[in-house]
């Protein structure tokens, strides 16, 4: 069963659909690893994220992962990642 952990965001300048499309890419990038209940507003993201089996996912291991996703893309700007 995969453990899903909250993940919220605190951008800057974050278009709605750009933010939604990146959440989803991120998928793409990481096949491993599902997302779900994303929501945007405002300059906020937030979502559910885990790796696929993997029953011991730390918040830890799912912000190293969006801080490498987000040095590869820089679409906006990541004020603060709560896991």
């Amino acid at each position: 069963m995969t453990t899903m952990i909250q993940v919220n965001l605190d951008t800057g300048n974050v278009d709605k659909e750009q933010a939604q499309e990146w959440v989803n890419e991120i998928t793409n990038v990481y096949a491993d690893m599902e997302v779900s209940d994303v929501n945007v507003s405002g300059n906020k993201i937030s979502f559910k994220a885990g790796f696929s089996g993997m029953d011991d996912t730390t918040s830890g291991d799912i912000e190293l992962k969006i801080n490498e996703y987000q040095t590869m893309t820089e679409v906006f700007e990541i004020k603060n990642i709560s896991c």
